[in-house]
């Protein structure tokens, strides 16, 4: 991995990355004829949730403060300004296939997928052209990262291991994905067989972050202090995990172990610390792209707790069938999430802006409307300037644009552009998408 600047904290066998900081020239390693403040890196990250949505409560209208938020979006009201909707958008090879199968594990590639039971192929996914373009330059190419169990068996003639990876490092490779808080925190404190588990991190780089700290400046040290509290927070919400959900039997340390056919227990827990490591990975640039998937396709994940209803149908996949305001709770949970993730980044500052300002996360689905498959369009959001190469607070629409000018694809040329990678096309695309 290439080293221009001081990236850990080390201690007795582990080693904590740093987020980035403006005084790299302190640790000596940066050329002194060097002037130039350093810029930050450049994130992307994709939030996915399975099984579409209700479209009555979904999308936006509008610009900047007069941007109206329709329910399933009104979590991020103090977020509009950071926000991209992009309504019309479609992948039209989605349309080629299984109503579900066919159209999630390409949401970041735009190939068709082959239906078949063992023989995988759809495409190299964007999100994996971009790490390779990172290679070397972080300590993680890319972290895919995903919430459910992976899903076994086939599905009307196709595996249902498409169901579970919307990132793939090649036509016929889809990448592992890590469920686990505990595995992905000790994977990025450089304990990946957690031998530290009964001591703090913290305290075992406790001397070499007291070295530090006065070569800093006021503003880094600041920082670098909100860095590590965030880190203890973490940590002792991973502690307390256990505690939280008695009436299972399974604590945080038990999915470890392989993946279990339960959904995970204490989900929005779950969900949360995953988004919190991946905050915390962007910032300490221990890696520039991310992936999460809520849910895997056809997910049956377990909603009853967002309200009890005299219906016995709870699990995701029913309720898109049957829509309605249940169904719509669920579109806003996870848009909850969604805003949990942006306004940790927005609170992460960074050589003037903050690590939101200089990412893009994108949060879509596969489908539109969940109960009839429509796959004519689906739900896309962007949020983050990407340093200034994106125009946020505008809520864009795309239905009546000319086929080739909508495609999903287009959206993965323009933001080539934006990180630096001039490419004429992607996927089914042969233009960048307009107006972005």
């Amino acid at each position: 991995m290439r080293q221009d600047r001081r990236k850990f904290l080390r201690g007795a066998g582990v080693a904590l990355a740093l987020p980035w900081l403006e005084s790299a020239n302190v640790f000596g390693q940066e050329s002194p004829r060097s002037t130039s403040s350093p810029r930050p890196p450049k994130r992307f990250g994709c939030l996915f949730m399975a099984n579409g949505v209700q479209p009555q409560s979904w999308g936006a209208q509008g610009d900047g403060a007069n941007m109206t938020l329709r329910p399933a979006l009104e979590p991020l009201e103090n977020l509009k300004e950071h926000l991209l909707v992009l309504n019309g958008l479609y992948n039209p090879q989605a349309a080629h296939g299984n109503i579900h199968i066919a159209a999630a594990p390409n949401v970041l590639s735009g190939a068709r997928v082959v239906e078949s039971t063992s023989d995988l192929r759809v495409g190299t996914s964007f999100d994996q052209e971009l790490a390779s373009q990172f290679a070397g330059q972080t300590m993680f190419p890319s972290l895919v990262l995903g919430i459910e169990p992976p899903t076994l068996g086939t599905h009307k003639g196709y595996s249902s291991i498409y169901c579970g990876h919307i990132s793939w490092s090649t036509p016929t490779t889809p990448v592992p994905r890590e469920n686990h808080p505990r595995a992905l925190y000790d994977r990025l404190v450089g304990d990946p067989r957690g031998m530290r588990r009964a001591r703090s991190v913290l305290d075992l780089v406790a001397d070499d972050a007291r070295s530090v700290m006065p070569r800093l400046s006021s503003w880094d040290r600041q920082r670098l202090d909100d860095y590590l509290s965030s880190v203890r927070e973490v940590e002792q919400r991973l502690a307390r995990a256990p505690e939280r959900v008695p009436q299972t039997g399974r604590r945080v340390q038990d999915l470890m172990q392989p993946p279990p056919a339960q959904v995970p227990p204490v989900l929005s827990d779950h969900m949360r610390l995953m988004l919190d490591l991946m905050a915390i990975a962007f910032a300490t640039d221990s890696t520039r792209v991310s992936t999460l998937m809520f849910n895997n396709d056809l997910s049956r994940m377990d909603f009853g707790f967002l309200r009890p209803t005299s219906s016995d149908l709870t699990n995701m996949h029913g309720m898109s069938h049957a829509g309605g305001a249940d169904y719509s709770l669920m579109n806003r949970f996870h848009i909850e999430m969604y805003a949990y993730l942006l306004n940790r980044l927005k609170d992460m500052p960074e050589a003037g802006s903050t690590v939101l300002d200089n990412a893009c996360i994108m949060f879509c689905s596969s489908l539109m409307a969940g109960y009839s498959h429509d796959r004519t369009q689906m739900p896309v959001l962007l949020a983050g300037k990407l340093g200034n190469t994106l125009r946020t607070g505008r809520a864009l629409t795309y239905s009546n644009r000319p086929e080739g000018q909508r495609r999903l694809c287009n959206l993965f040329v323009r933001l080539s552009e934006c990180y630096g990678q001039s490419r004429p096309n992607f996927g089914d695309a042969t233009e960048p998408l307009r107006d972005l």
